[in-house]
Protein backbone atom coordinates (compact mmCIF):
# COMPACT_ATOMS: atom_id res chain seq x y z
CA UNK A 1 0.00 0.00 0.00
CA UNK A 2 1.29 3.20 -0.78
CA UNK A 3 2.37 5.83 1.81
CA UNK A 4 1.33 9.45 1.89
CA UNK A 5 5.33 9.68 1.28
CA UNK A 6 5.02 7.61 -1.77
CA UNK A 7 1.59 9.80 -3.03
CA UNK A 8 3.64 12.90 -2.63
CA UNK A 9 6.32 11.93 -4.61
CA UNK A 10 4.43 10.11 -7.93
CA UNK A 11 2.52 13.94 -7.70
CA UNK A 12 5.69 15.41 -7.66
CA UNK A 13 7.32 13.40 -10.57
CA UNK A 14 3.83 13.84 -12.58
CA UNK A 15 3.76 17.53 -12.05
CA UNK A 16 7.25 18.00 -13.62
CA UNK A 17 6.27 15.55 -16.13
CA UNK A 18 2.91 17.48 -17.39
CA UNK A 19 4.55 20.76 -16.96
CA UNK A 20 7.26 19.86 -19.44
CA UNK A 21 3.93 18.37 -22.16
CA UNK A 22 2.54 21.41 -21.43
CA UNK A 23 5.75 23.60 -22.24
CA UNK A 24 6.12 21.62 -25.70
CA UNK A 25 2.93 21.65 -26.55
CA UNK A 26 3.12 25.49 -26.19
CA UNK A 27 6.51 26.05 -27.76
CA UNK A 28 6.60 22.81 -30.64
CA UNK A 29 10.11 22.41 -31.92
CA UNK A 30 10.91 24.44 -34.79
CA UNK A 31 7.51 26.23 -35.18
CA UNK A 32 7.95 29.38 -33.68
CA UNK A 33 4.69 30.96 -35.41
CA UNK A 34 2.45 28.46 -33.83
CA UNK A 35 4.46 28.98 -30.57
CA UNK A 36 3.62 32.49 -30.87
CA UNK A 37 -0.35 31.56 -31.39
CA UNK A 38 -0.24 29.04 -28.64
CA UNK A 39 1.39 31.34 -25.99
CA UNK A 40 -0.79 34.39 -27.47
CA UNK A 41 -4.20 32.13 -26.39
CA UNK A 42 -3.08 31.79 -23.04
CA UNK A 43 -1.95 34.91 -22.55
CA UNK A 44 -6.03 35.67 -23.59
CA UNK A 45 -7.85 33.00 -21.73
CA UNK A 46 -5.67 33.89 -18.58
CA UNK A 47 -7.52 36.91 -17.23
CA UNK A 48 -10.52 35.45 -17.35
CA UNK A 49 -9.40 32.04 -15.78
CA UNK A 50 -8.14 34.36 -13.32
CA UNK A 51 -11.54 36.01 -12.43
CA UNK A 52 -13.44 33.11 -12.70
CA UNK A 53 -11.15 31.43 -10.13
CA UNK A 54 -11.37 34.42 -7.67
CA UNK A 55 -14.88 34.64 -7.75
CA UNK A 56 -15.40 31.11 -7.47
CA UNK A 57 -12.99 29.94 -5.01
CA UNK A 58 -14.31 26.03 -4.75
CA UNK A 59 -12.84 25.99 -8.46
CA UNK A 60 -9.42 26.21 -7.16
CA UNK A 61 -9.31 22.80 -5.12
CA UNK A 62 -11.18 21.19 -7.72
CA UNK A 63 -8.59 22.10 -10.61
CA UNK A 64 -5.88 21.20 -7.99
CA UNK A 65 -7.70 17.87 -7.47
CA UNK A 66 -7.86 17.05 -11.14
CA UNK A 67 -3.91 18.55 -11.29
CA UNK A 68 -2.78 16.02 -8.93
CA UNK A 69 -5.13 12.65 -10.82
CA UNK A 70 -3.91 13.83 -13.10
CA UNK A 71 -0.12 14.22 -11.93
CA UNK A 72 -0.76 10.34 -10.17
CA UNK A 73 -1.90 8.74 -13.47
CA UNK A 74 0.94 10.02 -15.53
CA UNK A 75 3.27 8.33 -13.12
CA UNK A 76 1.85 4.89 -13.13
CA UNK A 77 4.30 1.83 -13.48
CA UNK A 78 5.50 0.83 -16.76
CA UNK A 79 3.60 -1.73 -18.62
CA UNK A 80 4.79 -5.01 -18.34
CA UNK A 81 7.66 -6.12 -21.28
CA UNK A 82 5.96 -8.32 -23.32
CA UNK A 83 6.94 -11.85 -23.79
CA UNK A 84 7.95 -11.24 -27.52
CA UNK A 85 11.07 -8.24 -27.19
CA UNK A 86 9.84 -7.42 -30.78
CA UNK A 87 6.25 -6.77 -29.79
CA UNK A 88 7.92 -4.14 -27.56
CA UNK A 89 10.60 -3.41 -30.50
CA UNK A 90 7.28 -2.57 -32.45
CA UNK A 91 5.46 -0.42 -29.98
CA UNK A 92 8.06 2.02 -30.02
CA UNK A 93 8.43 2.12 -33.43
CA UNK A 94 4.90 3.34 -33.67
CA UNK A 95 5.57 5.76 -30.59
CA UNK A 96 7.91 7.50 -32.88
CA UNK A 97 5.69 7.45 -36.15
CA UNK A 98 2.67 8.36 -33.72
CA UNK A 99 4.86 11.88 -33.05
CA UNK A 100 6.34 12.11 -36.59
CA UNK A 101 3.08 12.70 -37.77
CA UNK A 102 2.33 13.57 -41.39
CA UNK A 103 6.03 15.28 -41.04
CA UNK A 104 8.47 13.86 -43.29
CA UNK A 105 10.84 12.90 -40.03
CA UNK A 106 11.33 14.25 -36.52
CA UNK A 107 14.64 15.46 -34.64
CA UNK A 108 16.68 13.56 -31.85
CA UNK A 109 16.09 17.12 -30.18
CA UNK A 110 12.43 16.83 -30.52
CA UNK A 111 12.10 12.70 -29.69
CA UNK A 112 14.03 12.35 -26.70
CA UNK A 113 11.93 14.41 -24.34
CA UNK A 114 8.67 13.11 -25.70
CA UNK A 115 9.56 9.78 -25.19
CA UNK A 116 11.77 10.54 -22.08
CA UNK A 117 8.36 11.83 -20.57
CA UNK A 118 6.32 8.81 -21.60
CA UNK A 119 6.07 5.48 -19.47
CA UNK A 120 7.93 3.69 -22.34
CA UNK A 121 10.71 5.24 -21.42
CA UNK A 122 10.53 7.15 -18.25
CA UNK A 123 13.30 5.23 -16.72
CA UNK A 124 15.95 5.53 -19.30
CA UNK A 125 18.23 7.81 -20.25
CA UNK A 126 19.01 9.12 -23.19
CA UNK A 127 21.94 6.88 -24.15
CA UNK A 128 19.37 3.72 -23.75
CA UNK A 129 17.03 5.25 -25.53
CA UNK A 130 19.11 5.64 -28.62
CA UNK A 131 20.13 2.39 -27.76
CA UNK A 132 16.47 1.25 -27.75
CA UNK A 133 15.68 3.23 -31.02
CA UNK A 134 18.43 1.24 -33.05
CA UNK A 135 17.86 -2.03 -31.85
CA UNK A 136 14.17 -1.32 -33.09
CA UNK A 137 15.81 -1.00 -36.66
CA UNK A 138 14.97 2.45 -36.81
CA UNK A 139 18.09 4.58 -38.79
CA UNK A 140 19.55 7.86 -37.42
CA UNK A 141 20.12 10.27 -40.18
CA UNK A 142 22.86 12.55 -38.94
CA UNK A 143 21.58 16.34 -40.55
CA UNK A 144 17.77 16.44 -41.89
CA UNK A 145 15.35 19.09 -42.41
CA UNK A 146 12.01 19.07 -40.61
CA UNK A 147 9.66 21.94 -40.31
CA UNK A 148 12.52 24.42 -41.60
CA UNK A 149 14.80 23.27 -39.39
CA UNK A 150 18.14 21.33 -40.94
CA UNK A 151 21.18 19.93 -39.71
CA UNK A 152 19.88 18.26 -36.74
CA UNK A 153 20.15 14.57 -36.33
CA UNK A 154 16.51 12.71 -36.28
CA UNK A 155 14.80 9.90 -37.93
CA UNK A 156 12.68 9.83 -41.10
CA UNK A 157 9.23 9.03 -41.61
CA UNK A 158 10.18 6.04 -44.27
CA UNK A 159 12.81 4.68 -42.40
CA UNK A 160 10.30 4.65 -39.67
CA UNK A 161 7.40 3.06 -41.71
CA UNK A 162 10.43 0.29 -43.11
CA UNK A 163 11.16 -0.57 -39.69
CA UNK A 164 7.60 -1.02 -38.26
CA UNK A 165 7.22 -3.37 -41.30
CA UNK A 166 10.04 -5.66 -40.69
CA UNK A 167 8.34 -6.02 -37.04
CA UNK A 168 5.37 -6.59 -38.10
CA UNK A 169 4.03 -10.32 -38.30
CA UNK A 170 4.35 -11.99 -41.84
CA UNK A 171 2.09 -14.70 -42.82
CA UNK A 172 5.28 -16.66 -44.29
CA UNK A 173 9.52 -15.94 -44.11
CA UNK A 174 11.83 -17.16 -46.50
CA UNK A 175 14.81 -16.59 -44.66
CA UNK A 176 18.06 -16.91 -46.85
CA UNK A 177 21.99 -17.50 -45.95
CA UNK A 178 22.91 -14.30 -47.17
CA UNK A 179 20.88 -12.08 -45.02
CA UNK A 180 21.34 -13.72 -41.83
CA UNK A 181 19.10 -14.93 -39.02
CA UNK A 182 15.58 -13.45 -38.20
CA UNK A 183 16.47 -10.98 -35.26
CA UNK A 184 19.93 -10.39 -35.83
CA UNK A 185 20.60 -7.15 -34.24
CA UNK A 186 22.30 -4.11 -36.88
CA UNK A 187 25.31 -4.29 -35.09
CA UNK A 188 25.82 -7.46 -37.01
CA UNK A 189 24.99 -6.07 -40.52
CA UNK A 190 27.66 -4.69 -42.89
CA UNK A 191 27.84 -1.66 -44.59
CA UNK A 192 27.21 1.75 -42.82
CA UNK A 193 27.94 2.48 -39.13
CA UNK A 194 24.85 0.69 -36.86
CA UNK A 195 21.39 2.50 -36.97
CA UNK A 196 22.93 5.61 -38.06
CA UNK A 197 23.37 7.28 -41.62
CA UNK A 198 24.22 10.42 -43.08
CA UNK A 199 21.63 12.29 -44.83
CA UNK A 200 21.60 11.74 -48.83
CA UNK A 201 19.25 14.26 -50.33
Amino acid sequence: MATLHDTARRIERGSVILARRIGQALTPEGRPVLATLRIGAVCLFAPPLYLALEQSPLLVPIALGIWCRHAWTVTQPVPPVPPDPTALRRRLVEAVLELIGDRPGIHLAELYPQLLASPWAARLDETQLRDRLQRAGLIITRSMRVDGVEGRSGIRRADAEAALRALSPSPATNPSPTDGDAGQDVSESGGERPGERAETT
